[in-house]
């Protein structure tokens, strides 16, 4: 989904911290919604300054009742920026719509979900927050805005639901959107005298080559050419056509997420080989918000070719095996599946075995080479060296494997299959894919 869609990422993580809020009226006390208002005072030009030291000004009030609370869905529009300097533009960024937001717990004081609390649907207010408000509190702000500035918002707040509300919302506009994607397709098909077949969720397809061998199953890894365009012809994206830059087969995980969920279900109807169109109702594509170029509530047609399907582990294997071939250095490998050798030669006598914790020094990548984490970079702040049981659970099991082989004074190489790392959980927090194997520089400093 479009970047611009989360709201927080922006205003949090990319460094402009803010909060909103509004009062009644220029004269009437603050609206704090489950508090009171002490330490709120009201500057001469009509901004409520709270304790947090977010000063807001009401323009119009809404005809909302309830106060937005944490896990509460909220659509607004935003506008942000420093006197002249406009750093962000909801309405221009997002066709004029407003963009979706939920409510989390405030991360600092000043957080903007302060603000957000104290409104109610179809509030329209002005804040502002000085920067070094954010900056005493140890949060970087974006480049181009300094000590001293004062960030100001423009917030109409359009609307406001619980989530069991949003969730009544949602399914309603779904169901009625799904209507109007029905006689889209089904006028279209009848002008231009397809016969396509349908799924229960309202994919539509048509079938130009099966495929050989069994369809395409969830947790495959598959590659896949495609074109992309709407209803009236115009492509939007390729990866056959050079004029999109990047002439290669699209490569995903089936059934995880990783596409619209239109892919997900289409390209399971098909075997390697395969190929044909699918015809993506809204609601199986970007939805009502759309995506990039794509506009909300767009219907989408694809045409399809499955270059390639097989399962997670062959997929694996086979690059492991590249992998090495490419390294050209012979590795060992162990019952479990771990591929190891030893850069070093070691001449020391072996490793105390009853001693069973270690020092050692690490770094791990993906096999291309692209760094997670490394004790060996100090821009990853932390120490250069760990210390750990040799049975540390926090360690992923191949690691631990490898501890066991190892002698004080080893360096060694190790590559690890997803099945003795992350799995297909994969680790977030370090970037690493599910189902992705690492490559690990392991030294073992003291034993």
């Amino acid at each position: 989904m479009h970047s611009l869609l989360n709201l927080r990422k922006f205003l949090i993580l990319g460094g402009i911290c803010g909060v909103f809020s509004t009062h009644q009226s220029l004269f009437a006390a603050p609206r704090i919604a489950g508090d009171t208002t002490k330490n709120v005072t009201v500057s001469a030009d009509g901004y409520t300054r709270l304790p947090s030291g977010l000063e807001y000004k009401i323009l119009k009030q809404g005809t909302g009742k309830e106060h937005p609370q944490v896990g509460y869905h909220l659509e607004m529009h935003v506008r942000v920026h420093v006197k002249d300097s406009v750093i962000f533009d909801s309405r221009q960024m997002n066709n004029d719509r407003p963009v979706p937001f939920q409510v989390q717990k405030p991360s600092f004081r000043g957080d903007f979900i302060e603000g957000l609390s104290n409104m109610v649907a179809g509030d329209s207010a002005l804040l502002r927050l000085p920067a070094d408000t954010v900056l005493n509190q140890n949060k970087q702000l974006m480049p181009g805005i300094k000590a001293g500035d004062i960030l100001q918002y423009d917030v109409v707040l359009v609307s406001v639901f619980s989530e069991s509300e949003y969730k009544i919302d949602q399914e309603q506009k779904r169901a009625k959107q799904r209507v109007i994607d029905t006689k889209v397709f089904t006028d279209y098909f009848k002008q231009h005298k397809i016969e396509a077949l349908s799924t229960k969720t309202g994919l539509y397809y048509t079938v130009e080559k099966k495929g050989a061998g069994p369809l395409a199953k969830t947790g495959d890894i598959v590659s896949v050419n495609y074109t992309g365009r709407f209803l009236d012809g115009k492509t939007f994206d390729s990866n056959t056509d050079p004029l999109f830059h990047h002439v290669e087969p699209y490569t995903f995980p089936l059934g995880r997420g990783a596409v619209i969920k239109g892919w997900d279900e289409g390209i399971a109807l098909f075997a390697k080989g395969g190929k044909g169109t699918l015809y993506i109702p809204s609601g199986l594509a970007y939805g009502s918000q759309g995506n990039s170029n794509i506009p909300g509530n767009t219907v989408l047609v694809f045409d399809v070719e499955l270059v390639n399907a097989q399962s997670a582990e062959q997929y694996e294997t086979g690059n492991i095996d590249a992998y090495i071939t490419k390294v050209g250095v012979k590795m060992n490998k162990t019952k479990s599946g771990l591929y190891y050798y030893q850069v070093n030669k070691n001449d020391k006598a072996p490793s105390d075995k009853a001693n069973n914790t270690v020092t050692i020094r690490y770094s791990i990548a993906n096999l291309d080479g692209r760094i997670f984490d490394s004790y060996y970079d100090t821009s990853m702040y932390h120490t250069d060296s760990r210390t750990v049981s040799m049975d540390d659970k926090s360690l992923v099991a191949g690691l631990r494997e490898a501890l066991k082989i190892m002698k004080k004074g080893d360096r060694f190489r190790l590559v690890i299959p997803s099945k003795l790392g992350y799995a297909e959980k994969g680790n977030k927090e370090l970037g690493i894919k599910a189902n992705e194997p690492l490559l690990v520089d392991i030294e073992m400093l003291d034993k």
